[in-house]
């Protein structure tokens, strides 16, 4: 739309810097609070006591530590969480950058504009 006293109006969503910042800093974000939430979870595993002598009175209960096993695929997850975590680190700051800079786009015309 333009107006008929001043510039044409650019609409915020064609900006391809300003939504690609955007979704950057969304998926990012979304990353950075899963790859943390689940690498505690798998942290919790890992730091568990190791369980039990076989000698219980009970052989089928379930024991409350961690076997070896448990241990090492909860270490090899957590390597993963934290890979997806530092990867949510790295999109959201880019995603801050592209819109720093689409928004310094944006407004310095404006500010041109005003200065005249």
């Amino acid at each position: 739309m333009s107006d008929d006293h001043g510039p044409p109006t650019v609409r915020w969503y064609k900006s391809t810097l300003l939504i690609s910042g955007l979704v950057l800093i969304a998926l990012g974000a979304g990353n950075w609070i899963t790859g943390i939430i689940r690498m505690r979870e798998h942290e919790a595993i890992v730091m568990a006591p190791a369980p039990a002598g076989r000698g219980d009175a009970r052989p089928h209960a379930r024991r409350r530590g961690s076997s070896q096993e448990e241990v090492e695929i909860a270490r090899g997850r957590m390597d993963f969480y934290h890979v997806v975590a530092s990867g949510g680190r790295l999109m959201t700051l880019a995603g801050a950058v592209l819109l720093t800079f689409a928004l310094a786009r944006r407004l310095r015309p404006q500010a041109k504009r005003n200065r005249r």
